[in-house]
């Protein structure tokens, strides 16, 4: 009985929504359209009909991330029903809507992530704010889209903001002191920087639209490259003895968390891998980075690369600075 008042409820919350933005692009569509009504419909499926979709689901056990789906879906519908002559309140909404939207949504999650900083630094949980934006922002938006942005955020922190050096805790390591991680990242700063001398000289020859476009790309491309640089040893590998688990991290690039009965064993080997192998870098600089210990798991895990990006893998090479200790200590968690 309960299941079906459940489901009864959760289709009032879309159907109601859906509905009203079906009878809108209808009146659209027929002949009692005016294009004078155009302001008001596009008022209706921006913001009245997510506003009415808030409402019925305050109080319901239902993910607020779907009012983000009603917006796109109105603003969608808006868009196709429209003819192209009575599109100017869509443009005006959407060049007044969107900036405010993109505020409201980053103070946000600004307010979110102070939330959940207070609450790690008051507990014995270690704090890495790359996770801590990750999920405060897989909260908020759909699919794909909290990871995005949760890179991107982290991509000024750790670019602009995080510059204090971080002392490894107990069963934490490092993999970047020894590895030719930070000399490959600084060859990509040197190419930025002189992409972005060809740019300069660009502009002096009058290209100056595409020199300006060049430049912008080219700044950020070196903030992004900084960030993942400064990230690296603020986010080391953890040996989690308390959730038996094993946290392996590249800077902002990349993520596995693999439980201890996942893992078969760690062998220390560092020969160059052949062309043809099951084994997969973890490091997305890939065989440049090199490897000294490969993890063999009991079967395939999945792992986050940039952006979200998922991977798989059954056997991992990866390098750790310290991995004679690290074998030792991780073997000795996965045998007991």
């Amino acid at each position: 009985m309960l299941n079906v008042l459940k489901s009864r409820g959760n289709l009032l919350v879309y159907g109601i929504p859906l509905l009203m933005i079906v009878i809108s692009a209808f009146v659209v569509k027929s002949s009692l359209f005016n294009p004078l009504l155009s302001y008001f419909i596009t008022i209706d499926l921006l913001i009245t009909i997510p506003f009415i979709h808030f409402l019925l689901i305050r109080k319901k056990e239902v993910s607020k991330k779907s009012i983000i789906a009603v917006i796109v879906v109105g603003f969608l519908t808006a868009y196709y029903v429209f003819p192209e002559g009575n599109r100017e309140a869509l443009s005006l909404a959407q060049s007044i809507l969107v900036p405010i939207l993109e505020l409201g949504l980053i103070g946000y999650v600004i307010v979110k992530i102070r939330t959940s900083l207070k609450k790690v630094r008051s507990s014995s949980e270690n704090f890495d704010f790359f996770d801590q934006t990750q999920e405060v922002c897989n909260e908020i938006l759909p699919f794909k889209l909290g990871a995005v942005l949760a890179t991107e955020i982290s991509v000024i922190y750790y670019g602009l903001l995080n510059w204090k050096k971080r002392k490894l805790d107990e069963l934490e390591y490092s993999y970047h002191k020894d590895s030719t991680a930070v000399s490959l990242i600084l060859g990509f700063l040197l190419v930025i920087a002189v992409e972005m001398f060809v740019t300069h000289s660009m502009m002096k020859n009058g290209n100056v639209t595409g020199s300006i476009i060049l430049a912008a790309l080219s700044g950020y491309s070196l903030l992004q490259i900084i960030a993942v640089l400064r990230s690296l040893s603020s986010r080391p590998i953890f040996i989690d003895k308390e959730k038996k688990q094993l946290i392996l991290k590249f800077g902002i690039l990349s993520k596995a968390v693999i439980p201890f009965d996942m893992i078969e064993n760690v062998v220390i080997e560092s020969k160059e891998l052949p062309e043809k192998t099951d084994i997969k870098y973890f490091s997305p600089l890939g065989r440049s980075m090199g490897h000294n210990l490969v993890l063999h798991f009991h079967k395939e895990i999945r792992y986050n690369s940039f952006y979200g990006f998922s991977k798989k893998a059954s056997k991992l090479a990866i390098w750790v600075d310290n991995h004679i200790d690290f074998q030792k200590q991780l073997e000795t968690y996965i045998k007991s």
